[in-house]
Protein backbone atom coordinates (compact mmCIF):
# COMPACT_ATOMS: atom_id res chain seq x y z
CA UNK A 1 0.00 0.00 0.00
CA UNK A 2 1.41 3.23 -0.97
CA UNK A 3 0.46 6.62 0.09
CA UNK A 4 0.97 9.98 -1.58
CA UNK A 5 2.47 12.64 0.11
CA UNK A 6 -1.01 14.71 0.97
CA UNK A 7 -2.62 11.48 2.08
CA UNK A 8 -2.86 10.63 6.16
CA UNK A 9 -1.25 7.79 6.83
CA UNK A 10 -2.70 5.47 9.47
CA UNK A 11 0.17 3.98 11.11
CA UNK A 12 -1.76 1.63 13.53
CA UNK A 13 -3.38 -0.47 10.34
CA UNK A 14 0.04 -1.07 9.46
CA UNK A 15 1.07 -2.92 12.93
CA UNK A 16 1.47 -6.13 13.43
CA UNK A 17 -0.80 -7.76 16.26
CA UNK A 18 1.49 -9.23 18.46
CA UNK A 19 -0.60 -12.33 20.12
CA UNK A 20 0.84 -14.35 23.21
CA UNK A 21 -0.71 -17.53 24.58
CA UNK A 22 -0.18 -16.97 28.07
CA UNK A 23 -0.59 -20.94 29.17
CA UNK A 24 1.62 -21.74 27.36
CA UNK A 25 4.38 -18.74 28.30
CA UNK A 26 3.81 -20.09 32.02
CA UNK A 27 4.11 -23.72 30.93
CA UNK A 28 7.31 -23.36 29.29
CA UNK A 29 8.70 -20.61 31.44
CA UNK A 30 9.35 -17.82 29.23
CA UNK A 31 9.75 -14.61 29.09
CA UNK A 32 9.21 -11.98 26.30
CA UNK A 33 9.80 -8.34 26.03
CA UNK A 34 9.72 -5.62 23.64
CA UNK A 35 9.26 -1.75 23.29
CA UNK A 36 6.29 -0.06 21.76
CA UNK A 37 5.97 3.26 20.78
CA UNK A 38 3.95 5.78 22.36
CA UNK A 39 2.53 7.15 19.46
CA UNK A 40 0.92 4.01 19.04
CA UNK A 41 -0.81 3.73 22.26
CA UNK A 42 -4.42 5.63 21.88
CA UNK A 43 -5.52 5.84 24.43
CA UNK A 44 -2.47 6.64 26.60
CA UNK A 45 -1.99 9.52 24.49
CA UNK A 46 -5.60 10.86 25.36
CA UNK A 47 -3.57 11.35 29.41
CA UNK A 48 0.05 12.89 27.49
CA UNK A 49 0.77 16.14 26.76
CA UNK A 50 -0.28 16.50 23.16
CA UNK A 51 2.09 17.48 21.00
CA UNK A 52 5.63 16.43 23.08
CA UNK A 53 8.17 15.58 21.42
CA UNK A 54 7.85 12.50 23.93
CA UNK A 55 4.89 11.59 22.42
CA UNK A 56 6.67 10.78 19.20
CA UNK A 57 9.82 9.70 20.12
CA UNK A 58 9.22 7.69 23.45
CA UNK A 59 8.19 3.81 23.70
CA UNK A 60 7.16 1.73 26.47
CA UNK A 61 9.61 -0.77 27.59
CA UNK A 62 7.72 -3.95 28.66
CA UNK A 63 7.95 -7.45 30.13
CA UNK A 64 5.74 -10.78 30.33
CA UNK A 65 7.47 -13.44 32.25
CA UNK A 66 5.82 -16.79 32.36
CA UNK A 67 6.28 -18.91 35.22
CA UNK A 68 4.02 -22.03 37.09
CA UNK A 69 3.43 -22.10 41.34
CA UNK A 70 2.69 -25.26 42.92
CA UNK A 71 -0.54 -25.14 45.09
CA UNK A 72 -1.20 -27.68 47.70
CA UNK A 73 -2.07 -30.68 46.75
CA UNK A 74 0.03 -31.32 43.92
CA UNK A 75 -1.60 -29.16 41.46
CA UNK A 76 0.06 -26.25 39.42
CA UNK A 77 -1.16 -23.03 39.13
CA UNK A 78 0.50 -20.92 35.80
CA UNK A 79 1.08 -17.52 36.55
CA UNK A 80 2.24 -14.12 34.30
CA UNK A 81 4.60 -11.32 35.83
CA UNK A 82 3.82 -8.17 33.13
CA UNK A 83 6.47 -5.02 33.79
CA UNK A 84 6.00 -1.90 32.25
CA UNK A 85 8.21 0.94 32.33
CA UNK A 86 8.15 4.43 30.40
CA UNK A 87 8.86 7.95 30.26
CA UNK A 88 5.74 9.96 30.16
CA UNK A 89 5.19 14.12 29.24
CA UNK A 90 1.76 14.51 31.52
CA UNK A 91 0.44 17.65 32.79
CA UNK A 92 1.99 19.27 36.30
CA UNK A 93 -1.63 19.94 37.97
CA UNK A 94 0.04 22.78 40.12
CA UNK A 95 1.83 25.03 37.40
CA UNK A 96 -0.25 23.50 34.42
CA UNK A 97 3.52 22.65 32.73
CA UNK A 98 4.47 19.70 31.23
CA UNK A 99 6.48 17.20 33.60
CA UNK A 100 8.42 14.28 32.47
CA UNK A 101 7.71 11.37 34.64
CA UNK A 102 8.48 7.78 34.39
CA UNK A 103 5.94 5.72 35.28
CA UNK A 104 6.05 1.67 36.07
CA UNK A 105 4.62 -0.71 37.11
CA UNK A 106 4.47 -4.73 38.12
CA UNK A 107 1.72 -6.77 38.36
CA UNK A 108 0.97 -10.75 39.00
CA UNK A 109 -1.91 -12.86 37.06
CA UNK A 110 -2.94 -15.94 38.15
CA UNK A 111 -4.11 -17.64 34.97
CA UNK A 112 -7.53 -19.04 35.67
CA UNK A 113 -10.01 -21.01 32.84
CA UNK A 114 -13.08 -18.92 34.53
CA UNK A 115 -13.74 -15.91 36.57
CA UNK A 116 -13.60 -16.15 40.11
CA UNK A 117 -16.42 -14.95 42.19
CA UNK A 118 -15.62 -11.43 44.54
CA UNK A 119 -14.81 -13.52 47.58
CA UNK A 120 -12.56 -11.36 50.30
CA UNK A 121 -10.06 -13.88 49.76
CA UNK A 122 -9.98 -13.19 46.12
CA UNK A 123 -10.29 -9.23 46.82
CA UNK A 124 -7.03 -9.48 49.44
CA UNK A 125 -4.92 -11.52 46.76
CA UNK A 126 -1.80 -10.53 45.76
CA UNK A 127 -2.15 -11.79 42.23
CA UNK A 128 -5.10 -10.63 39.78
CA UNK A 129 -7.24 -13.39 37.95
CA UNK A 130 -7.11 -13.21 34.63
CA UNK A 131 -9.32 -15.63 31.98
CA UNK A 132 -7.73 -16.20 29.11
CA UNK A 133 -8.65 -19.11 26.63
CA UNK A 134 -7.04 -17.54 24.08
CA UNK A 135 -3.94 -15.40 22.53
CA UNK A 136 -3.73 -11.64 24.37
CA UNK A 137 -2.90 -9.23 22.62
CA UNK A 138 -0.02 -8.00 24.40
CA UNK A 139 0.19 -3.94 23.22
CA UNK A 140 -3.60 -3.86 24.68
CA UNK A 141 -2.12 -5.23 27.77
CA UNK A 142 0.39 -3.29 28.47
CA UNK A 143 -1.52 -0.12 27.36
CA UNK A 144 -4.10 -1.48 29.79
CA UNK A 145 -0.94 -1.96 32.54
CA UNK A 146 0.13 1.82 31.65
CA UNK A 147 -2.97 3.56 31.55
CA UNK A 148 -3.42 1.77 35.35
CA UNK A 149 -0.17 3.15 36.23
CA UNK A 150 -0.51 6.35 35.41
CA UNK A 151 -0.30 9.11 38.35
CA UNK A 152 -3.56 10.50 40.22
CA UNK A 153 -2.13 14.16 40.40
CA UNK A 154 1.01 14.10 38.74
CA UNK A 155 3.23 16.79 39.36
CA UNK A 156 6.95 18.23 39.05
CA UNK A 157 9.15 17.76 42.47
CA UNK A 158 9.62 21.19 42.03
CA UNK A 159 7.98 23.33 39.26
CA UNK A 160 10.44 25.36 36.92
CA UNK A 161 8.89 28.62 37.13
CA UNK A 162 7.34 30.30 40.07
CA UNK A 163 3.29 29.70 40.15
CA UNK A 164 1.37 33.02 39.35
CA UNK A 165 -2.06 33.39 39.52
CA UNK A 166 -3.55 36.13 37.17
CA UNK A 167 -4.63 39.49 39.12
CA UNK A 168 -3.45 37.50 42.73
CA UNK A 169 -0.30 38.74 44.07
CA UNK A 170 0.86 37.91 47.49
CA UNK A 171 0.24 40.82 50.32
CA UNK A 172 1.50 40.89 53.79
CA UNK A 173 -1.38 40.83 56.09
CA UNK A 174 -1.74 42.62 59.40
CA UNK A 175 -3.36 40.64 62.25
CA UNK A 176 -4.72 42.31 64.94
CA UNK A 177 -2.77 41.72 68.23
CA UNK A 178 -5.36 39.06 70.49
CA UNK A 179 -4.73 38.68 74.18
CA UNK A 180 -3.04 35.62 74.97
CA UNK A 181 -5.69 33.13 76.61
CA UNK A 182 -3.07 32.27 79.07
CA UNK A 183 -2.93 35.82 80.55
CA UNK A 184 -6.13 35.47 82.25
CA UNK A 185 -5.52 32.24 83.74
CA UNK A 186 -2.40 34.15 85.08
CA UNK A 187 -4.41 37.49 86.57
CA UNK A 188 -6.76 34.27 88.51
CA UNK A 189 -3.87 32.21 89.73
CA UNK A 190 -2.19 35.65 91.11
CA UNK A 191 -5.58 36.72 92.70
CA UNK A 192 -5.11 33.13 95.08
Amino acid sequence: MENKPDEPVDHLSQLPVLRLNLHELAREQRTEQGQLALRDLTRLLSALVAGHAAVQTGQVDWRVRGYTHAQPGGDVQPMIELKVSAVLPLLCQRCLQPALQRVQDKVLFRLVEQEPGLTQEELEAEDEALCVRVAVDIQAMVEDQMLLALPLVPMHEVCPQPIVVAGLEAQPVDLPARASPFAALASLKKGK
